[in-house]
């Protein structure tokens, strides 16, 4: 055998000893050492050095290490479970007449009510520079409009309407979604009609629903998503646009959304929030009776069922990051798209925290809207579509 060069006079595997007894094996196996260390020393990276203190141990004898697979961005990236885009997002878009000018929300920091006409084109073009090119539209009703049976809602004229019209002949690839509920345009604030003594009245109200979505879809809506929560309107209103030759229209369920307390804000921006009651008639001070128990889990599952049996081509999760559990339990329960609703709180809170300091805004809000697709969702409504879509266009 060679040892640096020189031909050995034993071979490794004699029992001999060397000159101090010790076997000659243990002897050859310690100068090969040497000469590997001496070898490597000499090829190999030096290690970075650790800061003084730093205790030497013995490599834990692990089988799986799952940082290896987290050492670089580029790897992070090959790894990535699930991504984000600006094809994921929907844009929602508040939209007023009561002036030319738009009309900043103060609990909503950098969102407009946006005046009808060019500004609202205008927004709209340059978000689709930046790759979104989906909207939600959200009226403001003007009070002396509202009614409490809501037939604003299926004026062919009203300003939902015709904003679904401007959009469609600015934009022709656009997709267009719209909201079918009663609450913008009811003086209760509900979104169904509300009865002398406070009940929400479910089929008369589905009843107006249809000719909601039927209008809306005959001024070029891609998809009507209704948010009221009513029993049965899912099916009513596919039956609905299927008659009037509506088929290719598609809709988009809010399937499970709960009463919560996260959505002042946009109650603030349509002025829609439940009105107080009179002498003679009792007016709910909330949703409970037709929004989902925010304790409920399962009952989801209920809607879900519902919902795809009824026709509906997209079902929603509202509100977001509280409901990831129902997000990913919608995800797994249905072969539909799931949309999630990133809703008007969630952004507030946001917002106030950077504007403190207390978090870095992009870092949180690109997190967040990552969980949403982690959790399963195909589709997300959020007021942070056009900033996240520059965003990510800046990293490109």
């Amino acid at each position: 055998m060679m040892l640096g060069g020189k031909q050995s006079s034993q071979s490794v595997g004699n029992r001999g000893t060397g000159a101090k007894g010790r076997p000659c094996t243990a002897i050859r196996v310690a100068e090969l050492e040497r000469t590997a260390e001496q070898h490597a020393s000499s090829v190999s990276r030096p290690r970075p050095a650790a800061p003084q203190g730093t205790p030497v141990v013995l490599p834990q004898d692990l089988p799986s290490r799952p940082r290896r697979n987290r050492r670089s961005e580029t790897f992070r990236s090959a790894m990535r479970e699930s991504s984000l885009s600006p094809a994921n997002l929907i844009m929602p878009i508040f939209v007023h007449e009561e002036s030319n000018a738009n009309q900043p929300i103060a609990s909503m920091p950098g969102i407009n009510r946006l005046s009808y006409g060019k500004n609202v084109l205008d927004y709209v073009a340059e978000a689709r520079s930046f790759g979104v090119n989906q909207v939600v539209i959200f009226p403001k009703t003007p009070e002396h409009l509202k009614t409490s049976t809501a037939e604003e809602a299926f004026n062919k004229n009203g300003l939902s309407q015709r904003t679904i019209r401007s959009l469609k002949d600015a934009f022709p690839d656009l997709e267009v979604y719209t909201d079918i509920a009663l609450d913008p345009y009811n003086s209760d604030g509900h979104d169904g009609i509300v009865r002398d003594d406070g009940v929400i009245m479910n089929d008369e109200t589905v009843e107006y629903l249809c000719r909601q979505a039927v209008s809306q879809a005959e001024a070029g809506a891609d998809c009507v998503s209704p948010s009221d929560m009513m029993d049965g309107r899912v099916g009513a209103i596919r039956r609905a646009l299927d008659r009037e030759g509506h088929t290719h229209v598609s809709i988009m369920a809010y399937t499970a959304k709960y009463a919560s307390a996260f959505y002042g804000p946009f109650r603030d921006a349509l002025a829609s929030a439940p009105k107080a009651g009179q002498a003679h008639r009792i007016i709910p001070p909330n949703k409970k009776a037709y929004q989902m128990d925010p304790g409920n889990f399962r009952e989801a599952l209920r809607e879900i069922r519902a919902d795809e049996a009824e026709g509906a081509d997209i079902m929603m999760v509202k509100p977001g990051m509280p409901y990831l559990d129902v997000v990913r339990f919608m995800r797994d329960n249905s072969t539909l798209p799931v949309a999630v609703y990133h809703v008007s709180g969630e952004y507030a809170m946001l917002k106030a925290a950077a504007e403190r300091g207390w978090l870095n805004e992009k870092e949180a809000a690109m997190e967040s809207l990552q969980c949403f697709r982690r959790a399963g969702a195909d589709l997300i409504l959020t007021y942070y579509s056009m900033q996240a879509a520059k965003w990510m266009a800046a990293e490109k």
